[in-house]
């Protein structure tokens, strides 16, 4: 599953020419040195563009690869589709040469070297061939003869093996001069007099809205000297001392008058003093200003926080995710009150089945008959899908469309307006604010999985504005954890797309499954579900509009029978009763009889943090 590295270095010239105004770099998981080298490296780069001086660097290609690479690709920006480094998931380092022989006296690599590249001592080094992987840090220079490199090795090294260099000592003291040398505090230039012996000490930064002056007078006054008065140097060393704090101390113009004395505590009092100043002053010219204050105590005014908006005891509806046309019919026919519906096309691109769209959701309208079909696009939507969905849209007797992003939203409303709009999880509603600015367009919101029960209903008791969208959350299926634009499955099953053959990923523990869509894109889901079925009760309290199932890639008879034991907890959690929890209990049972890996309450008792899976 491992990627090539992007690197886009020798595009750069065409990169800056774009609309692109900012240029981002992957440096989580990643060593100090990595982020320092690469950083440096574009920085000076695309400094030398803008003075029109640049081009690329066969010094700097190599200091990348030393880096951190598994080889490289300019990936989907510059065009390419070859990004995938199966080989190896690790550090593939920097080709060095390729060993043509052994001496086995000397114990001695003979290597015939690729370029210029020297070894010193401290490098780390890979020598690879195909039943052998030696891993070694050079102890002692390799010396040459003849063109060769000879080096010293732990162990026989069959001819044939090539060399990598993997970590660099000279890229490690470029780092450490590159950190060493950057500008990690903030200048603060400073002016120090005396007035009557007391020091005052003045000094200027730069604020985020123009230049911010400090000024602090010292709470002592200094006293004539009677043996060693301190000098002007001494002082200003004292003064210099930021220590740990975010600043460093620029040009210092001192009118000192001479001959006086103070116990060094006292100017590393008065030093603490204006530093405190300097960070409160800098802090304060970043606040919001009155009027902007202001407007946002408005809108805080506007918003109907009261609990008594929050509608108790509220029993959801039932809605649920399926792909194919027995999954409809399953689903109506256990009194779903609302259908998901997203057409598989055996991996085929839609744009050349609209035919076969329409015959799909047109049976899906005749099966679904009261219950609701919301026609689900996909969850990436290129621009070739949306030209084609919005060009059949008018077409559709659908009663809403459910998308994954602000863009396909625009883009369905933009085609026909007024049609209703629902948002799957992928939107990621966290807070009452995204409710707000997503009301003026969805009718219904599903929230984050991720949220607790505590955050969800927090998140509700500050959402129900006036006109509010309908609040939904997914309590059943094997989430998705991740969209790749590799069809993995097609390793091993060049027709993987087309198949209805079970492909899942197995780790040390657990199998994730995998689907492939209409665009061969995969999909890996959780590998176990999550139920909440015995948390209806909560999930009423909180009062959720709706609950959804995800029951994609599921046959029709998990449709029915998930559908039905939904179903009937719905019924138990609205007659409640002193037996509810045993009964809810007994649908938990049979939901996890039919569950795939298992089951999990996921996030929705301890949260993000601390969820743990319930596979008991």
């Amino acid at each position: 599953m491992s990627t090539r590295d992007l690197a886009v270095y020798d595009q750069l010239g065409k990169v800056v020419k774009s609309p692109i105004v900012s240029l981002k770099i992957e440096g989580r998981m990643k060593s100090a040195q990595y982020v320092a080298i690469v950083t440096n490296i574009y920085r000076n780069a695309l400094d030398a563009i803008a003075k029109g001086k640049w081009c690329a660097s066969e010094e700097d290609q190599r200091d990348l690869a030393l880096a951190f690479n598994r080889n490289f690709t300019s990936g989907y920006l510059i065009g390419s589709r070859d990004i995938m480094g199966r080989e190896m998931s690790d550090n593939r380092g920097f080709f060095l040469g390729t060993v043509t022989a052994y001496d086995p006296k000397r114990e001695e690599a003979i290597i015939r070297p690729n370029g210029a590249q020297e070894l010193e001592k401290g490098d780390g080094l890979v020598l690879q061939s195909p039943d052998q992987e030696l891993g070694m840090v050079v102890h002692r220079s390799p010396w040459l003869k003849d063109g060769s490199m000879r080096l010293k090795t732990p162990e026989r090294v069959k001819p044939g093996a090539r060399v990598y260099l993997t970590s660099s000592s000279r890229l490690s003291r470029r780092a450490e001069e590159i950190v060493s040398g950057a500008p990690m505090k903030i200048p603060v230039d400073l002016e120090v007099h005396w007035e009557d012996s007391v020091p005052v000490a003045k000094g200027m930064l730069k604020g985020p809205q123009g230049p911010i002056n400090i000024q602090v007078r010292a709470g002592f006054q200094m006293e004539k000297a009677l043996k060693r008065p301190l000098t002007g140097e001494q002082i200003e060393g004292q003064l210099r001392r930021t220590g740990g704090t975010p600043f460093q101390i620029g040009k210092v113009e001192m009118r000192y008058p001479g001959g006086l004395f103070s116990p060094v505590g006292a100017l590393n009092q008065l030093r603490r003093e204006f530093l405190e100043k300097a960070e409160a002053a800098l802090i304060d010219a970043k606040r919001p200003g009155p009027q902007k204050m202001a407007a946002a105590k408005e809108r805080l005014r506007g918003l109907d926080l009261a609990a008594a908006g929050l509608p108790q005891g509220r029993i959801p509806s039932l809605a649920i995710y399926v792909d194919s046309l027995e999954a409809v019919q399953a689903a109506t026919k256990a009194g779903c009150h609302r259908i998901y519906f997203e057409p598989r096309f055996k991996g085929e691109r839609p744009s050349e089945l609209a035919d076969e769209l329409n015959r799909q959701l047109g049976a899906a309208r005749s099966l679904c008959g009261s219950s609701q079909l919301i026609w689900k696009w996909p969850r990436i939507t290129k621009d070739g899908y949306l030209k084609f969905a919005t060009s059949v849209l008018n077409k559709m007797e659908v009663d809403g469309i459910m998308v994954e992003g602000i863009g396909a939203a625009e883009a369905a409303a933009s085609a026909r307006p007024g049609i209703p709009l629902f948002g799957s999880f992928s939107l990621q509603v966290w807070n009452h604010l995204t409710v707000a600015l997503l009301k003026p367009i969805f009718k219904l919101l599903t929230l984050s999985p991720e949220l607790s029960q505590d955050q969800l209903a927090q998140l509700m008791s500050k959402a129900r504005l006036k006109d509010a969208p309908e609040m939904e959350l997914l309590v059943q299926g094997n989430l998705e954890v991740m969209i790749s634009e590799d069809c993995l499955p097609c390793v091993v099953y060049k027709d993987a797309a087309k198949s209805d053959i079970f492909f899942g990923l197995q780790d040390f523990k657990r199998l994730f499954p995998l689907w492939v869509d209409n665009e061969s894109r995969t999909h890996i889901s959780n590998a176990v579900e999550t139920c909440l079925v015995d948390y209806l009760p909560k999930i009423s309290e909180i009062g959720l509009d709706g609950i959804a199932i995800d029951a994609r890639c599921r046959t029709k008879k998990y449709v029915a029978e998930i559908c039905m034991i939904y179903l009937e907890a719905i019924d138990l959690t609205r007659k409640g009763g002193s037996n509810l929890e045993n009964d809810l209990n007994s649908l938990k049972e049979k939901a996890r009889a039919i569950s795939l890996g298992g089951i999990t309450t996921g996030h929705f008792i301890k949260g993000l943090r601390d969820e743990l899976p319930n596979l008991g």
